[in-house]
């Protein structure tokens, strides 16, 4: 110990003799180390760190899926979750979970609440007990017992001013009362499940559905999750699964034909996603390292090359190479954990960076924050660093010729073409893997310019949006939505600056969708398994104009089609195409649903409009269909409000109509239409943004790397080119010889960087939207690039080269 103590003292003191160079190297450092701790600290909260629940491991979410259609749905009839609950044996329990919106009343401003209907056995499912009150009874799983709600910890002191006495007391949602019975904990995380959104819910009420409202085909339950027992494997809970499932199919052979159960593991579900991403991240990050211990070490080497006296007369007094080694690398165990602790401060910066940049993203962000975890890989990152940067200079350095080195002209060796070939391999890497890096940001950044170029199918700019949901209990008759929407669109339309004013069911890159099968008159009725789907939109005689969307043959909606009037629908235009091709589809009739129904009346199609992308932009159109709100009414409709100027002017304007019609009728989801289609690509914003820094990182830390490299070795070969130039070389020849010799590396680099990009840009390639993983355009114009880059980079030493003197160069020192 005290010869370590000695070694690190003489190292700091070296280190304090160069500020210079122990500055440039600790940045460098700490850029590389920042990086991957920012990004492991993501990959930590996301994919490392359990659920935050007891065994999370026994943890499962199961969804429904039909085989015949190759389609996974995830969402399952209230029959089905109850008879799969009743028959498993390999489930400690199970429990479903319903998304609700209810609207909170009675206590301030009217809010609308993300909240979920769920089994009574939901916080036992999950092994959560609440911080005040209780959890759900069984008995309050019945209808006319359901009217209960336990409340998340946030909202219980948000509302509610975290009375301690809220425990039995009365809360209204929409308009009914619902008596308090429990509080969550503080740090109570509802699972986010996929499709649903990664909004926490605030509130929680009995699943309790009306069965004789919902036929089996219904698919009522978002969601459903489920603890295993101990000792059974989700292997054997799937099996068991498909062998009720298949029971299901056999005892209602219509309702439930192609229909089976898939399970997943909770935490895989939920971050199955983003995995792929993350994943790749964290390689990025490890090559931007890499490229800064190359530079470091580069750093080091032209270092050590000024020190030879110094370690020969070491070695001289007795020395041993064993002794120089562990010297020179605890000067950089020592460089590497100042960088290390600046790339600590560095990663907490970027972190909240990640968060605010990801929070549309990528789940459980909330949980995101230093632990034992991240501390640790920092450290252990560190001093691997410090091994890999320093000990190629540190052997190289420990074995000096003595009778060359103690010469008095050994003060100008170059260090032996060893060491120039270590140089030279290093700037090569530095090229190479940062190639491969601009290569997989070009890649992602013209992926996401095709992207934004993708038309929508509808005109954003200018457009407001907002939500309603009328309750059933205080609107129950579709007469009674009818007239709040028409009343709403009227007193909206009325309002200055406003140039239209539309209401759909479902708005397109929202979220939501909502498909119905459908028969077609005159064509073979198709089987069970082959019944098309259309996906099914709710609207008002407006909405097209408001939303920018072109109507391509036939008429709008107008106020002819009322709920007394003949069944009209329009079409999207592949829904046109695909299922009356060659001919027109106006006059033509369907049927929704089931075809033996007789409440269900066949629909003459009177219009064909554009395709919207509902699913996001990079998502091809499905056959749409557009039905009017006064023959199809529904309680959940958003306001689209086209104005002529900034539409978030007109956001107070259109809730106080909202409340001239109903006080306590809370509006949310406020937001233009452009932020809606902004957060439809978030995740590709993401990706490209995070990667295309570390390319650009990457880029910057190989240039200065390759200036580094060129600048010493031009003072290290001054002699050299006083000899030349005293022979009558040129200042051109010597800038092409050094520049030649620069661009040499770089071409070297640059081959090994594409044949490496070749190989594993295909690992973004699902990342990518109408651009290839070999995109030729990319893979010439990124090199290029490079190459231009690095040239200027080496033509400032050279430059300085054609300036030598020969008679200063050849004085003898």
């Amino acid at each position: 110990m005290s010869t370590f103590w000695q070694d690190l003292r003489y190292g700091a003191r070296m280190l304090l003799r160069k500020p210079g160079f122990t500055l440039v190297a600790v940045i460098t450092l700490a850029l590389g180390i920042g990086a991957n701790t920012a990004i492991f600290t993501v990959v930590n909260a996301v994919l490392l760190r359990s659920l935050p629940y007891p065994q999370p491991e026994q943890l499962v979410r199961i969804g429904g899926t039909n085989l015949q259609r190759n389609k996974t749905l995830g969402t399952m009839s209230p029959q089905d979750f109850y008879d799969w609950r009743d028959r498993n044996t390999v489930f400690e329990s199970i429990a479903a979970y319903d998304s609700w919106s209810p609207s909170l009343t009675g206590t301030g401003e009217p809010e609308r609440l993300a909240a979920g209907r769920v089994s009574a056995s939901f916080f036992n499912v999950l092994k959560s007990e609440p911080a005040l009150g209780r959890s759900f009874l069984p008995t309050e799983e019945q209808r006319g017992n359901q009217m209960v709600a336990v409340l998340s910890y946030g909202l219980w002191q948000r509302r509610f001013g975290a009375d301690p006495k809220i425990v039995g007391r009365q809360i209204m949602l929409n308009s009914v009362g619902y008596t308090v019975v429990g509080v969550m904990p503080r740090d109570f995380e509802s699972p986010q499940f996929s499709g649903i959104g990664f909004e926490q819910p605030e509130l929680w009420a009995p699943f309790a559905p009306d069965l004789t409202q919902w036929s089996r085909s219904g698919r009522a339950v978002d969601a459903a999750i489920a603890r295993l027992k101990a000792g059974v494997s989700l292997e054997q809970a799937q099996a068991e699964m498909h062998l009720i499932a298949r029971q299901l199919q056999q005892q209602y052979p219509e309702e439930n034909a192609g229909e089976d159960v898939s399970l997943a593991s909770l935490h895989g579900q939920l971050v199955g996603k983003i995995r792929s991403a993350l994943l790749v991240f964290l390689v990025a990050v490890g090559f931007v390292l890499l490229i800064a211990c190359a530079n470091v070490a580069n750093l080091l080497l032209a270092r050590a090359a000024a020190r030879q006296r110094e370690m020969a007369i070491r070695t001289a007094l007795g020395a041993g190479r064993y002794r120089i080694v562990r010297q020179l690398l605890t000067e950089s165990l020592l460089l590497s954990a100042l960088g290390g602790l600046l790339g600590l401060l560095l990663a907490l910066w970027a972190t909240d960076y990640l968060v605010a940049l990801g929070s549309d993203s990528i789940p459980r962000l909330g949980s995101i924050g230093l632990d034992l975890r991240v501390l640790s890989f920092t450290t252990a990152l560190t001093f691997l660093t410090g091994i890999a940067f320093g000990l190629a200079p540190a052997i190289s350095t420990s074995n000096p010729d003595l009778n060359e080195t103690l010469k008095e002209g050994g003060r100008t060796s170059t260090g032996g073409a060893g060491r120039q070939r270590v140089r030279s391999l290093l700037v090569v890497s530095e090229i190479a893997l940062s190639l491969l890096l601009l290569i997989g940001a070009g890649l992602l950044i013209k992926s996401f310019m095709r992207l934004q170029r993708v038309d929508p199918g509808f005109d954003p700019r200018n457009v407001l949006s907002m939500s309603i949901f009328l309750p059933g209990t205080k609107y129950p008759e579709e007469s009674q939505h009818v007239a709040f929407f028409d009343q709403l669109d009227e007193r909206a339309a009325s309002l200055p600056g406003v140039e239209a004013v539309g209401m759909v069911s479902n708005l397109p890159v929202s979220g939501n969708f909502d498909t119905v099968s459908f028969y077609i008159e005159g064509q073979p009725v198709p089987a069970p398994a082959n019944v098309p789907d259309v996906e099914r939109y709710t609207i008002n005689s407006d909405y097209f104009r408001a939303m920018g969307i072109p109507l391509l043959s036939g008429r709008p909606f107008g106020a002819q089609d009322r709920a007394d009037a003949p069944a009209v629908a329009i079409i999207a235009d592949t829904a046109a195409r695909r299922f009356w091709p060659n001919e027109s589809p106006i006059g033509k009739r369907i049927k929704l649903g089931s075809l033996d129904n007789p409440e269900r009346p066949w629909i003459s199609i009177v219009g064909v409009v554009g395709d919207v992308r509902h699913y996001g932009l990079d998502i091809a159109p499905e056959p749409q269909l557009y039905l009017p709100h006064r023959q199809n009414p529904t309680q959940f409709m958003t306001l689209v409000v086209r104005s002529t100027g900034n539409p978030e002017g007109q956001i107070a304007a259109v809730r106080e109509q909202v409340w001239a019609i109903d006080r306590d009728q809370p509006v949310f989801n406020i937001k233009p239409m452009e932020s809606f289609v902004a957060e439809s690509i978030a995740p590709r914003r993401f990706t490209m943004l995070l990667l295309g820094l570390f390319a650009t990182v990457a880029l910057v830390l190989a240039i200065i790397g390759l200036y580094g490299v060129m600048s010493y070795a031009v003072t290290q070969r001054t002699h050299e080119i006083g000899v030349r130039m005293a022979l009558g070389a040129q200042g051109s020849d010597v800038l092409k010889m050094i520049v030649g010799h620069a661009m040499t590396l770089v071409m070297i680099g640059v081959v090994t960087g594409l044949v490496a990009a070749f190989a594993l840009t295909r690992v973004i390639s699902s990342f990518l939207y109408g651009v290839s993983a070999t995109d030729a355009w990319t893979f010439v114009a990124v090199p290029l690039l490079l190459c231009a880059v690095a040239a200027a980079a080496s033509y400032l030493p050279a430059r300085r080269a054609t300036k030598v003197d020969p008679m200063v160069a050849l004085r003898y020192e």
